[in-house]
């Protein structure tokens, strides 16, 4: 396809897109990247879309208030996808949302998975990055729950007892799936391990699955957590 038909296809598209949009080479696969960097910086130089930073565009919006700038979180989900880096809101904003605490963080956290250097969003705001063994085949929600029993000690306001009630309930509800947590466990911390072995115990899970999780542990290991309540947590190792 000629360069300018592609050049007036991204125009179109990102016209279409509305403003208030992000835009990244991915989203125009499977044009040629070196033709869909030209056809960006060519309607940046318009005045249309913004540079947020190398490879990441963004159409903003006018106000009362001046030109918009995407938040960070927004920018830093931009570049993930750019280098086809799986990634998912973790962290306190994410235990939040799931109902495990009331308390929040500026400071936008996400999972990734594999290791990431660094991440620039093109303005100075933090942006925290937690290298994990499995993103892909969990649902964002199931990812947060591991994220959550690896920082069971030191989520604020509130008690490991609580979330893993927390935990327990939304498994027993079908609103995550059991299964997929505990598969992708496989390759957590071994105390990760045990907890969502607990987990299985208190909503009673298969055996099979169970099973499964305990061969990873070593029968010798203590996980000291204070819980109190829990039948099960022996079984685990937990104390």
């Amino acid at each position: 396809m000629p360069a300018t038909t592609i050049s007036k296809h991204i125009a179109r598209k990102v016209s279409r897109g509305g403003m208030d949009r992000l835009w990244t080479y991915r989203d125009f696969m499977p044009f040629p990247e070196s033709a869909v960097a030209a056809a960006l910086s060519r309607l940046r130089k318009k005045g249309l879309l913004v540079r947020v930073r190398k490879g990441v565009y963004y159409r903003p919006r006018a106000s009362r208030f001046g030109t918009s700038f995407p938040e960070p979180t927004r920018v830093a989900e931009a570049v993930l996808k750019r280098r086809g880096i799986l990634a998912v809101s973790s962290g306190l904003p994410a235990y939040n949302a799931l109902g495990l605490t009331t308390q929040v963080s500026p400071i936008p956290t996400f999972a990734v998975e594999g290791t990431v250097a660094s991440l620039r969003t093109g303005r100075k705001s933090k942006i925290r990055l937690r290298s994990v063994t499995s993103v892909h085949g969990l649902k964002r929600d199931e990812r947060v729950v591991l994220d959550s029993l690896r920082d069971l000690r030191s989520i604020p306001d509130t008690t490991p007892e609580e979330v893993l009630r927390k935990l327990s309930i939304l498994f027993r509800d079908g609103r995550l799936s059991y299964e997929r947590v505990a598969r992708a466990a496989r390759t957590e911390p071994p105390r990760v391990r045990a907890l969502v072995g607990l987990l299985g115990s208190m909503i009673g899970a298969q055996r099979e699955i169970l099973d499964r999780l305990r061969a990873g542990l070593n029968n010798t290991t203590t996980f000291k957590y204070g819980l109190n309540g829990f039948p099960e947590a022996r079984q685990w190792g937990i104390v």
